[in-house]
């Protein structure tokens, strides 16, 4: 004689089960994935830095022309293919006071155009780019994320420059 079972208990996931892990699931990804994906982040720390970098770059080629041109004097005009700027001991003045109109060294030596809003006084000068700005005066050159001098937003790379010292700082705590 045989005996027929028809209650057989079968393995595997309810209904239910399956929709609570995907709401669970679900839940995770909205609070943890901004945490560790955060594109517009990255991409502004990226385009600082290279901006940094493009800085550097630039500063060192006119270092190199005010050598080979043996104008490593204070308060030197030196001719470069972007026109005459103002260098101190060889590199290039933030504010080059010896053109008129004053020429500024992001705008200059980048070739920066198409500005969407500018502000300037007599001695700084805020240029809007759309979601890129640049702030310059006597001592510093600016390109980053936010606004007036950029510094207390914190995403910007600054070419410093007095009359004893150079320096190049990045700040991508606020990017």
């Amino acid at each position: 004689m045989r005996s027929s079972n028809l209650f057989v208990k079968s393995s595997g996931f309810t209904l239910i089960e399956l929709v609570v892990v995907i709401i669970i699931l679900g839940i995770l990804a909205v609070v943890a994935a901004p945490k560790f994906i955060n594109l517009s982040r990255d991409a502004k720390v990226s385009t600082v830095e290279s901006l940094l970098g493009d800085m550097k770059s630039m500063t060192t080629m006119l270092h190199m022309t005010a050598q080979i041109d043996g104008k490593l004097g204070d308060q030197v005009t030196i001719e470069t293919d972007y026109g005459n700027y103002e260098f101190w001991r060889g590199y290039p003045e933030n504010k080059s006071e010896a053109t008129n109109p004053n020429m500024y060294f992001l705008e200059t030596f980048f070739g920066l155009s198409g500005a969407v809003s500018e502000t300037k006084t007599n001695t700084s000068r805020f240029v809007s780019y759309g979601d890129l700005n640049v702030y310059e005066d006597n001592g510093h050159s600016r390109i980053g994320y936010g606004t007036g001098t950029l510094a207390a937003d914190e995403c910007y790379a600054d070419y410093m420059h007095t009359g004893s010292s150079e320096s190049f700082l990045i700040n991508t705590d606020g990017c």
